[in-house]
């Protein structure tokens, strides 16, 4: 049996012993384990796995691997050629002791207790936390972090959670702090499952965002749900024109929904296309993909959509990192988007990005989507549904009721 060392790391390297010594040596293979079984073979069962590294280029000729192995090298007359062993230094445990024993499950629950203590650690510099937060609100900290909460809000959110413990003079206990946490996201939370701008006499609507975001099927959704199923004159206006097919699909779906399309390439068009058609109470345009390099698309689009009655919604993947939504949401300003809608939920288990965004811009989240299928994998944003991403049941529960 070959047994692994855990927890090593080299000195520097010094010659010890000799060629039947238990010293540390090094076998030079093409993989870990042709030159492990070839050091078993010539030092015996009891042959140790100290570590392995790539070869440095000078030394790649003797094969890709450099594998540190200890063991007693048996005698042998073995007459065929093996892998060069040279002498290598000795090998301490960071702390100065021994730690050659076998894997063990104490060996595991050791490595738990210091992954766990390096996540703590890492958790406390990614919050910043202070040392007047109670440290019972660490592992929430972790928790938060771990699902891509941004830094910023994890530490505003675990100080506003203490100050809600402090004032009711609640027992620092786990059921309470995740209490106080989830009531504080709550309050940060705004939904508007609406469309179109307050006061205005129909519903004009432009669904922008990046491209892949899931525009179109989110607009052809929402044409069933507020145009087909409540018999609103709608119209559907395509104004995708750089990406390929775009506009086809739009005017299939139409033609299958039995709605008006039309398609526009500049904003102009736009703008002419929603005066010809001032008696459609609902208005749906799909605006095209627009990337961090195509600014000026942006700034040509935004005076026409700064109308006071078309309502800008801005759909987000949940599949982006915290720090990319961040980035997207700031370049899609010139837009002045009033709501959010998130896509691709069901795509991802980490819902911290979506949640810091709708918290730290303030927007209010107006729709849901977690899959393809049209028209049922949508929902109206509810505080319910969205603390239910991050597993706060009995507050989604109490919140819906």
């Amino acid at each position: 049996m070959v047994k692994c060392r855990r927890g090593l790391r080299s000195s520097p390297w010094r010659v010890l012993g000799g060629p039947n010594s238990a010293d540390p040596k090094i076998d030079f293979a093409d993989t870990v384990e042709e030159a492990l079984a070839q050091a078993t073979r010539r030092m015996g069962a009891e042959t140790l796995l100290v570590g392995s590294r790539r070869t440095e280029p000078a030394e790649r000729h003797l094969g890709v691997y450099e594998v540190i192995v200890e063991g007693e090298t048996l005698p042998t007359h073995d007459a065929s050629p093996h892998i060069p062993v040279r002498a290598k230094a000795e090998i301490t445990h960071p702390s100065g002791a021994d730690r050659g024993s076998s894997c063990d499950e104490g060996d595991l629950e050791l490595i738990r207790r210091e992954i766990k203590s390096l996540r703590d650690l890492l958790a406390r510099c990614a919050v910043r936390m202070a040392p007047v937060l109670p440290p019972e609100l660490l592992p929430l900290g972790v928790r938060l972090s771990t699902a891509d909460f941004s830094p910023t809000l994890v530490e505003s959110l675990l100080h506003s959670s203490a100050r809600r413990l402090t004032s009711d003079g609640a027992a620092l206990k786990e059921s309470k702090l995740q209490q106080a946490l989830f009531s504080e996201i709550s309050s940060r939370l705004r939904v508007d499952p609406e469309l179109g701008a307050p006061g205005g006499r129909r519903k004009v609507v432009a669904f922008a965002g990046p491209a892949g975001s899931g525009k179109t099927s989110t607009l052809v959704k929402l044409a069933i749900r507020f145009g087909v199923v409540q018999h609103s004159p709608t119209l559907i206006i395509s104004a995708d024109t750089y990406r390929v097919a775009a506009a086809d699909q739009l005017r299939t779906y139409s033609a299958i929904l039995g709605v008006n399309c039309e398609i526009v390439e500049t904003p102009s068009g736009l703008s002419r296309v929603l005066e010809e058609h001032r008696s459609k109470e609902t208005v749906l345009i799909d605006l095209p993909g627009m990337g961090p390099r195509e600014p000026e698309l942006m700034h040509e689009w935004a005076p026409v959509l700064a109308h006071p009655d078309i309502d800008v919604h801005l759909v987000m993947p949940a599949t982006m990192r915290c720090a990319d939504l961040a980035r997207t949401v700031g370049r899609f300003e010139p837009l002045r988007p009033a709501h959010l809608i998130f896509t691709h939920l069901d795509e991802t288990a980490c819902y911290g990005g979506v949640l810091s965004l709708a918290m730290e811009t303030g927007r209010p989240v107006s729709f849901l989507c977690s899959g393809q299928s049209i028209p049922e994998d949508i929902e109206p944003a509810t505080r319910a549904a969205l603390l239910r991403l991050i597993g706060a049941e009995p507050l989604a529960a109490a919140t819906a009721a």
